[in-house]
């Protein structure tokens, strides 16, 4: 297949008039996947025969399976020209979109539309990220954000769940909400917490604080302009939908559609995306 340009898709419309059919679609996901090499994804056999009507059969154990087996797109209704464009514009809207405006793009229900978001985000999780947080760490819980958390608005229920999961002396940047202020005077976990709203210089570890305020200041828009409201069970795979676009903000669209695509070799069953 033909190496796509880094800037092969500078707008939707672009998009659209490349995935023309589904076939398109398979090929490209083929490509991005396997790299002209399919791989059994029942018993990882690497001599695979191509059957002409768009699926493969496994040599070794008689599979016979097609490029959504294995994804994020295995088992769905949608074309996968529907899934691509979700992608690219979850992936290239910086405020992040409704599901109603998603729906209405689309041609799908509000309902597919969540689905479809939802099981997008999972796959923005990054796995590298370890359990307990290390370094400078965005705190977007205070009052201002008008976020229902299940954390109750008291020192007493924050500190506990923010020591369970950020080491002690790491440096917090948060609002001037009273909970955060109150976590330097913990005996235990002593942490230091700076508003990054007046940071503008360079601080002690070398970071510039704009760039703090940037990503806080986008996460808090992206909820409260677009999402409203949003439950403290999946409110995580929110913030990796932030955290994905301004990993990637300097780079073009192409290449952040790409780098999204190149995460869907997961399975993701219905009860993952909606936990009880």
């Amino acid at each position: 297949m033909k190496t796509l340009s880094i800037d092969k898709f500078k707008s939707l419309s672009d998009l659209e008039n490349y995935f023309k059919d589904e076939q398109t679609c398979a090929k490209y996901l083929a490509e991005k996947r396997w790299h002209g090499a399919p791989i059994c994804p029942r018993c990882s056999c690497n001599k695979i025969y191509h059957r002409g009507d768009g699926r493969y059969l496994c040599t070794d154990c008689g599979y016979t399976f097609s490029v959504k087996v294995g994804t994020v797109f295995q088992d769905t209704k949608l074309p996968l020209s529907t899934w691509f464009k979700a992608i690219y514009i979850l992936c290239n809207c910086k405020q992040g979109i409704s599901t109603r405006q998603m729906a209405t793009t689309l041609g799908v229900t509000q309902k597919t539309s969540w689905f479809i978001l939802q099981k997008i985000r999972i796959l923005l999780q990054n796995k590298e990220y370890p359990d307990i947080v290390r370094g400078k760490i965005i705190t977007i819980q205070g009052k201002r954000t008008r976020l229902k958390m299940r954390i109750a608005d008291s020192p007493h229920n924050v500190h506990p769940a923010i020591q369970d999961f950020i080491i002690s002396q790491s440096r917090i940047y948060s609002d001037e909400y009273i909970c955060y202020q109150t976590l330097e005077e913990s005996e235990d976990h002593k942490y230091k917490t700076e508003d990054p709203f007046p940071l503008r210089q360079r601080t002690s570890d070398n970071n510039k604080g704009g760039t703090i305020n940037s990503l806080w200041l986008q996460i808090k828009r992206m909820v409260m302009g677009n999402y409203h409201f949003v439950s403290a069970s999946l409110f995580h795979r929110y913030i990796y939908e932030a955290i994905f676009r301004d990993r990637f903000k300097k780079q073009t669209c192409t290449y952040r559609f790409e780098a999204m695509l190149g995460l869907t070799g997961i399975v993701i069953t219905y009860k993952k995306v909606r936990p009880s």
